[in-house]
């Protein structure tokens, strides 16, 4: 049997050395076939990788991936507006509106402007609309460099010409150097380029151009057949994933040292016969230029609160109108509420109830919690949109993480809110307001905890069956350990010493128990005058002559009479912020 080591690894150098620049104004196209390094060198160019060189871009650019990565449920001129509302966080909202009227035009979206982009249950634009939309959050910014990784993928030939002919016009108007990838892009869209960068397995074949394209293949004796698209002809010329048998005298290039049907000893051949016409060519740049960084924005508070304050606007408007964000969740905890409301209902004062009363408590805490994992779908559509609207210096991590917690803090409020009036008064709980309002806001940090502890594990693990498996069986694991299920002091000592102290539901379930029975007592079976009272917990109320037994007895068998409600509630606190400091640090982490 053959062990694999490191030694077995192999690694392959994705980009060749390469240089070249951009003009103001001016469409740069990357073309190449698949796997040659065309996304790796944008996402180079943009900063997103680092590359082993030097390079210099302006301090002004946005990358437009390939996939699609915006919010279902605003519309497109919503979609343009925040974009251009967190590039310009003190723009007026009439140059606002004047961007978005611009581009909304200028890519053909004015006609769909006021519907919405689209969900898994509610229909919206089509994809290659989608398409164009992520163009137009790129463009709203007017950045210097735009970078567009496969902008046509998805579209019709005509309405791929017309958005690369709007994206031409607003370059050359606004003064942006545009540099896009492009798969066999036909005549008329080829001519909308001034420049061409021809990568094959991340060398350069040739950087120059558009209108110099042919005499340039040309001298290396390559032919193009009449009425055929030269971007076709160089396409299949370097591309070296097929081997043909047989080649013609007109297809061979550098005969001289290519043998006919070697693709890799053609492209060799290219790429040495454009280094030595880039030698003959190119002039030299000043290195003290060369080594200039790029100048960054400087993030000042005003813009941070500015960004904040936006993102959750955004996010008030999207939880309010996606079902999957706190709508699906709003209705499970009102079912959870009618169940627990009818099955418990009007418990018994007495002892023969107790372990019903703590099932409710149990369950409130436990099972209110699992739902959390219903918030990750919604999550990881932002996640996506984070990830892109971050990258091209939007915002940062910090003013998602606390727009998002100051976001969900009122919606999971009004879902603990119905879920408590609904069931509380109706199981017969520990009257009065003080032990209502305790009740329902321990639960409230509960649920906050099991929500931050989720979004984390999403972010941890991106993945929607993935992220959701983990958090099931986390939440499945507290269950075990938190006291309800075995008595903490009969649990291993592994597990105790450790996750019974870090589990929120221990705290959340000690201090709701301890609140509803402390002060109440509960009737025993049978009389003292008989002797047949028996009570399910020792009870020092039957010396006294009361067949019965004080809710304190019952904090003292299950260990929380000592326990402070104000200790225990600071702990969760705690938690909730250690969750929250660990998901800013992941997403922080991820970014690097």
């Amino acid at each position: 049997m053959h062990s694999l080591s490191f030694k077995d690894v192999a690694y392959n150098k994705i980009l060749q050395p390469l240089s070249g620049e951009v003009q103001a104004g001016q469409m740069t196209a990357v073309m190449g076939p698949s796997g040659s390094g065309k996304t790796t060198l944008l996402e180079c160019l943009s900063n997103r990788k680092t590359p082993s060189g030097t390079i210099q871009c302006s301090p002004s650019a946005s990358f437009c991936e390939q996939h699609d990565a915006l919010l279902g449920v605003f519309t497109v001129r919503e979609t343009l507006s925040y974009s251009a509302r967190l590039c310009l966080p003190r723009a007026s909202q009439s140059t606002i509106n004047q961007r978005v009227d611009t581009v909304l035009h200028g890519l053909g979206l004015a006609p769909v402007a006021d519907n919405r982009i689209g969900t898994p249950i509610q229909r919206g634009i089509s994809g290659g609309q989608k398409r164009r939309v992520s163009i137009a959050c790129s463009l709203v910014q007017f950045p210097d460099v735009l970078f567009l990784d496969e902008p046509t993928s998805g579209l019709d030939t005509a309405t791929a010409f017309e958005v690369m002919r709007a994206i031409q016009a607003m370059a050359r108007s606004h003064n942006i150097a545009v540099i896009a990838t492009i798969h066999s892009p036909n005549w008329d869209i080829f001519t909308l380029f001034s420049n061409l960068i021809l990568l094959s397995s991340g060398e350069t074949v040739y950087n120059g151009p558009i209108n110099s394209l042919v005499p340039y293949f040309k001298t290396l004796g390559c032919s193009f057949p009449q009425f055929s698209n030269p971007a076709d002809v160089v396409m299949a010329l370097i591309n070296t994933d097929f081997e043909h048998t047989e080649r013609t005298d007109k297809e061979a290039v550098d005969a001289a040292d290519i043998e006919a049907g070697n693709g890799a000893a053609r492209l060799d051949g290219l790429v040495r016969s454009w280094k030595e016409h880039e030698k003959d060519h190119t002039h030299s740049v000043n290195d003290e230029e060369m080594m200039q960084t790029p100048r960054r924005s400087s993030s000042t508070l005003p813009s941070f609160l500015s960004k904040t304050y936006t993102l959750v606007e955004r996010n008030v408007v999207n939880y309010s109108r996606n079902l999957l964000a706190y709508g699906v969740r709003l209705g499970m905890y009102i079912g959870l509420g009618v169940l627990l409301a009818t099955i418990w209902v009007n418990l018994k004062q007495s002892d023969d109830r107790l372990n019903d009363r703590l099932s409710v408590h149990f369950f409130s805490v436990a099972f209110l919690s699992f739902m959390s994992v219903a918030g990750i779908p919604s999550y990881l559509e932002e996640r996506s949109v984070l990830r892109r609207e971050r990258a091209n210096g939007l915002y940062g991590t910090l003013s998602f993480t606390v727009a998002q917690t100051l976001t969900m803090l009122p919606f999971l409020f009004v879902c603990v809110v119905v879920f408590s009036v609904i069931c509380y008064w109706s199981i017969g709980l520990h009257g009065g307001a003080s032990h209502f309002f305790t009740w329902m806001a321990i639960l409230y940090m509960c649920i906050l905890n099991a929500e931050f502890q989720s979004l984390l594990i999403a972010s941890i693990f991106p993945v929607f069956i993935t992220s959701l498996a983990i958090a099931a069986f986390v939440n499945g694991f507290f269950m075990c350990v938190q006291g309800y299920f075995i008595r903490a002091v009969n649990l291993p000592r592994f597990w105790y010493y450790w996750a019974h102290w870090i589990d929120y539901q221990t705290f959340g379930f000690a201090i709701l128990t301890k609140s509803d029975l402390k002060g109440l007592t509960f009737d025993c079976a049978g009389d003292i005058a008989s002797g047949t009272c028996q009570c399910s917990y020792p009870s020092s109320l039957v010396d006294a002559g009361q067949c019965a037994v004080a809710g304190e007895d019952v904090l003292r068998e299950l260990d929380y009479d000592g326990i402070s409600i104000t200790l225990y509630a600071f702990i969760l606190l705690i938690i909730m912020a250690v969750y929250r400091v660990l998901f800013y640090i992941v997403l922080r982490f991820e970014r690097k």
